[in-house]
């Protein structure tokens, strides 16, 4: 079927029935007959984006602000957007050990939502639940983001950089937040072919990881070991070489 059904008008032009139901159409069901698709707002009902939960202490969470992919969501047929974090008030969580599901809240005149929790799972009018939190009676033990999606490609990637035992390196990863992964590899050459190693170091003492993060930047600290102060494992030591960093937002 062509679409748009409808077509524009000319002043003075009489109004058609038809036009009518072509406009309807396409506004409702982008132009298919009524018993061959739903409606615009019954596919979106339950739709969202950018929704992500965050830790934020002990029994607070966070929706975090991203400015290229905000938090959106529909709650009971209403469009929300958030304009900055969305934090779980303080003080919420009481009793004993439990699992604690996270709702969104639309308050009327507002376009953005606010977040509560209760232990029943069921949706009441203007909410929509978004996750669930493992709670031991005094802090948050685990977050289940009911949005999170599948690992695909990175959010960040440095690409392959040269680097050297005993140097810190600090990379801007753009993410405006903290990466939920983060992952350090070496290569041999500046192109990243032939075998790549995933990153831990050997000081003087120990073995250990090199990597550190917060919402602006990851950091390379590599070892003041001489020999394998870059890459250290049963598959390749060395004080040099070429590192990549690839973080997932």
């Amino acid at each position: 079927m062509t679409y748009p059904l409808s077509t524009d008008v000319s002043a003075g032009q009489p109004t058609a029935v038809a036009h009518y139901n072509n406009l309807r159409a396409d506004a409702l069901r982008l132009g298919q007959a009524e018993g061959d698709s739903v409606t615009t707002g019954v596919m979106l009902r339950r739709y969202a984006r950018g929704v992500r939960l965050q830790y934020l202490a002990t029994n607070r969470l966070r929706v975090p602000f991203v400015t290229t992919d905000p938090a959106t969501l529909m709650i009971n047929g209403f469009m929300c957007q958030a304009g900055a974090n969305v934090d779980l008030p303080a003080g919420l969580f009481s009793g004993g050990a439990a699992t604690w599901y996270v709702f969104a809240n639309r308050t009327a005149g507002s376009t953005t939502f606010t977040l509560s929790v209760n232990t029943s799972g069921s949706e009441g009018t203007d909410q929509r639940v978004i996750g669930e939190v493992s709670y031991d009676g005094a802090n948050i033990i685990s977050i289940k983001d009911y949005f999170a999606s599948p690992l695909g490609d990175a959010d960040y990637s440095s690409g392959w950089f040269a680097a050297a035992y005993n140097n810190t390196y600090t990379k801007a990863h753009g993410l405006n937040q903290h990466p939920r992964l983060v992952v350090v590899e070496h290569a041999a050459n500046a192109a990243g072919t032939g075998e790549i190693v995933p990153v831990m170091v050997n000081s003087a003492s120990a073995v250990m990881s090199c990597v550190g993060y917060d919402a602006v930047n990851i950091y390379i600290t590599t070892a003041n070991n001489a020999t394998n102060g870059v890459v250290f494992s049963t598959r390749r030591a060395s004080a040099g070489g070429y590192l990549r960093i690839q973080a997932w937002r």
